[in-house]
């Protein structure tokens, strides 16, 4: 493909990125809740979900997923479900120590939130449906399709981490001023709403 034409990817790709969804809410509540290091790990899972669909796409099997109807349907509001679940825990969350060891403070391992963000990023079928009807615009169709949607579906992924990832750590870059009894118990509140807005938001979204 052209030069124009992939730097016009590239461009699309960062203003998608950028846009909140649940992944991005995801790793702000890690980052604030935890630090800049929970974040990388609930960016981790969520960037091997990322993965996952690339493979799917390029496989063929976005169609055929996106045919799935009401099953994918269900699996939307399974993910949306877990969102709204991790806002609930966040909000009732107690006040930790910050004087505390880590393993004593409540926190999830880097294990939990890997696994975390791979199930909120791969219950979303919209997406494989999304990037089906996305990369094709980006296709030269006087060249071979196949290494130009390779060469998308890896700048893709490299975007949407670094985007991604970009937002978890400023978020964790928070965590050291929200450690008082006060600000922490505000941090809880905030990383609840936000994560059960995300939830609602993810339910309610059309398909």
């Amino acid at each position: 493909m052209s030069l124009e034409l992939y730097l016009g990817f590239i461009a699309a790709t960062l203003i998608l990125c950028v846009m909140p969804g649940p992944v991005v809410t995801y790793l702000v509540a890690c980052g604030i809740r935890q630090g800049p290091r929970a974040a990388m790990a609930g960016l981790a899972g969520t960037t091997s979900a990322l993965l996952i669909h690339m493979v799917l796409v390029l496989a063929g099997l976005a169609p055929l997923l996106a045919a799935l109807g009401p099953w994918a349907e269900a699996l939307k509001l399974i993910g949306a479900a877990y969102l709204v679940w991790l806002g609930l825990q966040a909000f009732r969350a107690p006040y930790e120590d910050p004087h505390l060891p880590e393993h004593a403070k409540g926190h999830a391992s880097a294990g939990a939130l890997y696994r975390r963000g791979f199930l909120i990023s791969v219950t979303n079928p919209k997406s494989l449906a999304f990037y089906a009807a996305f990369f094709p615009q980006f296709v030269d169709p006087a060249a071979p399709a196949g290494p130009q949607l390779l060469l998308l579906a890896v700048t893709f992924v490299t975007v949407g981490t670094l985007s991604d990832g970009a937002f978890g750590l400023a978020a964790g870059k928070l965590a050291p001023y929200l450690k008082g009894e006060h600000a922490q118990m505000l941090r809880n509140k905030i990383t609840g709403t936000v994560l059960v807005a995300a939830g609602i938001g993810l339910a309610l979204s059309r398909r």
